[in-house]
């Protein structure tokens, strides 16, 4: 079985100790991930066009690719910065594919 990146984070995140702060900005970014994926599920209940099928999992594979190298950073070097980064930036492109559909 395939992990999400959503459940390694999760499993990864009781192994690091990390501060009140970003434990609150990770739980933002899970929350907004597993919105995206309910709200992903309902859309693609509809008929869409293969390019709007295309393109809203290409943006969600980007958006993916964006924690999770912030994510690996983080680990290497424990600076939280990027990883802040990364979940801001993770989320608005979730958001903005939501809101092109």
């Amino acid at each position: 079985m395939t992990q999400s990146f959503a459940e390694k984070i999760q499993s990864e995140l009781a192994d690091h100790p990390v501060s009140a702060e970003l434990r609150a900005s990770i739980g933002e970014w899970l929350k907004a991930d597993k919105e995206f994926n309910v709200w992903f599920l309902v859309t693609t209940k509809r008929a869409l066009a293969d390019d709007e099928l295309m393109e809203l999992l290409d943006g969600y594979r980007e958006s993916q690719e964006l924690i999770e190298e912030a994510w690996e950073t983080y680990l290497e070097k424990k600076d939280a910065t990027m990883l802040v980064e990364g979940i801001t930036q993770s989320i608005h492109r979730m958001k903005l594919l939501r809101e092109r559909t």
